[in-house]
């Protein structure tokens, strides 16, 4: 797999940076200097809190789950649990402290393999990019600790309602400064507006919003285990290491089924030597028409998807029919028709994958701009990715060998998608199509 590109660090980008590094950095020297200096009072107990939080803390980093298949993309840890129980048991000086501690040679740990497998892949705006997390996580358990303590006012752990406020409190701010953190850094990197923030959080709690509730009462177990039965805390790991066993085996049931969805649509192509690589010249085309019409990262991969899949409904059409070698009769074009309902019904049955395999979206691609296709959808009606497809799809046919005809050039192809715009095609992505043409991206 090559190295993803690396975009230019923006102004805002850059002053992002600025501003996490410089307070998660002040943050993390005062949690430092208050440990090192006496202001938070040493004992065993908190020698003790420290050695086997930090170390399970620094362990919980390298089981981790991506929530998404982007070049940029969040993942899923279970760090948060131990920064919990210390927070509970030490207050926020040894929770900021430890977090910066562990995240930052987890970091280094990293860059180092990186450096040793694979260095061409390597940009500096990634790293500052990945070292950022380091103040962000500071950041994180200092706030949280900080509004723990201030509502707690030195009740113990779930010893009162106050004390339970407290919890509810802390959770809530490391909910909205962890998840909000994280959107922005990915928002910036990718180079979309502040806007999108709030798409990315959703999209980053899609698939792990029960685990997340989990966290809370995982660290406040974990703290009273260590309260009063020290050892017995390590049974906690069990759960623990359950919980995301259980996120893993979804992560991956999940990447599996996409990857199986597309093996399928390229199996479906090879039955038809005329229209092998159909779908993935579509994608290519779908996503240079997409770029310019200003679509986003994430809209470019739905795009890519969506080409890649357009055709799954197919799968079950008679081969006496797909590879007929001349035109279709009524009867066998009405059959051929089905192949968009299949999709549809596909999108409906694997509700789960419907962000990762955009069925519907790629089922829709022979809907007519006027309202004149299958199911009657006009104009803004049909899904931008149909309409994108529609274009990228109607070209290839006309550019494709067939038995009954020979392709078109592309001046000829273009001729006759400018000719259909407006009644069977969006004339915006036609207009798109032929800019993407002039400058060399098809």
């Amino acid at each position: 797999m090559s190295a993803p590109a690396s975009p230019r660090v923006s102004a805002r980008e850059w002053s992002w940076y600025v501003l996490i590094f410089s307070s998660g950095g002040a943050l993390w020297l005062w949690a430092a200097w208050s440990l090192l200096h006496g202001t938070v009072a040493w004992s065993s107990a908190l020698a003790w809190d420290l050695a086997g939080l930090s170390a399970l803390t620094f362990a919980s980093l390298f089981r981790y789950v991506r929530l998404s298949q982007d070049t940029y993309h969040s993942v899923y840890t279970l760090d948060d649990v131990p920064l919990y129980a210390l927070i509970f048991l030490q207050g926020w000086h040894s929770a900021a402290w430890t977090a910066g501690l562990c995240r930052g040679v987890f970091e280094l740990v990293r860059l180092s393999r990186a450096l040793y497998r694979h260095p061409e892949r390597v940009h500096w705006s990634h790293v500052i990019y990945h070292f950022s997390d380091v103040p962000m996580s500071v950041n994180v358990a200092a706030a949280a600790g900080a509004t723990y303590m201030a509502v707690a006012g030195g009740e113990a752990l779930l010893g009162g309602v106050r004390s339970g406020l407290a919890v509810a409190a802390a959770s809530l701010v490391w909910f909205v400064l962890a998840f909000g953190q994280n959107a922005i850094a990915l928002t910036l990197r990718r180079g979309l507006g502040l806007a999108r923030v709030g798409r990315v959080i959703r999209g980053n709690l899609r698939h792990i919003r029960l685990q997340v509730l989990m966290l809370v009462p995982l660290g406040a177990l974990l703290a009273m285990f260590m309260q009063e039965l020290p050892w017995a805390a390590l049974l906690l790991l069990v759960p623990i290491s359950l919980l995301h066993n259980a996120l893993e085996a979804q992560h991956k049931l999940r990447s599996e089924s996409v990857n199986t969805i597309e093996a399928v649509a390229r199996y479906l192509e090879e039955r038809d030597p005329y229209t092998q690589g159909h779908s993935t010249r579509v994608a290519g085309y779908g996503v240079a028409i997409a770029q310019q019409l200003g679509m986003d990262e994430d809209g470019l991969e739905q795009v890519r998807r969506a080409g890649l899949i357009h055709d799954i409904g197919k799968v079950d059409i008679p081969d006496a029919i797909l590879r007929k070698p001349g035109q279709l009769n009524a009867v066998e074009r009405q059959i051929m028709d089905t192949h968009t309902d299949r999709a549809v019904e596909l999108g409906r049955l694997l509700v789960s994958l419907g962000r990762e395999l955009p069925f519907e979206q790629a089922a829709y691609h022979h809907e007519n701009y006027d309202g004149s296709g299958q199911y009657g959808m006009a104009g803004e009606q049909i899904p931008l990715i149909s309409r994108i497809l529609a274009v990228a799809d109607t070209y290839d046919a006309m550019t494709s060998d067939r038995p009954y005809r020979q392709k078109l050039d592309q001046e000829e192809a273009l001729r006759r998608l400018r000719q259909a715009a407006g009644t069977q095609l969006d004339a915006r992505c036609v207009e798109a199509f032929g800019r993407a043409v002039e400058e060399g991206a098809i």
